[in-house]
């Protein structure tokens, strides 16, 4: 239901499978690199889903941990500090979104 609190069990397997998600489009990607295509906009979709994979991923293992995660000198807790700039870096998500729209979805350009 919308609003509601996920569950422990469902967040954790949002992330098993995300993971997987994100591990079989690396190997799509890969493939097709090996088949000497080049990168393209597709490259795009692969920044912005792994930089909210891993905020997810890290939000949900100190959830998880609880105090005992937050200390700042947990590999949790620095891996989180580092995600937090994943939607920023290498094109922020929004910009990324940009070119997904319009390289791959083919929309004009403008305001959506």
């Amino acid at each position: 239901a919308q609003g509601a609190p996920e569950s422990a069990a469902g967040r954790v397997a949002d992330a098993v499978v995300g993971a997987r998600a994100y591990q079989l489009f690396t190997y799509a990607a890969a493939s097709r690199l090996l088949d000497g295509a080049a990168l393209g906009p597709e490259s795009s979709l692969n920044k912005v889903f792994w930089s909210e994979l891993d905020l997810a991923l890290h939000e949900t293992a100190l959830d998880l941990l609880g105090t005992d995660g937050e200390s700042a000198d947990t590999p949790w807790a620095e891996g989180y500090v580092f995600s937090l700039a994943g939607p920023i870096y290498a094109g922020t998500n929004e910009i990324q979104r940009d070119i997904i729209a319009e390289r791959l979805l083919g929309l004009p350009k403008g305001r959506r």
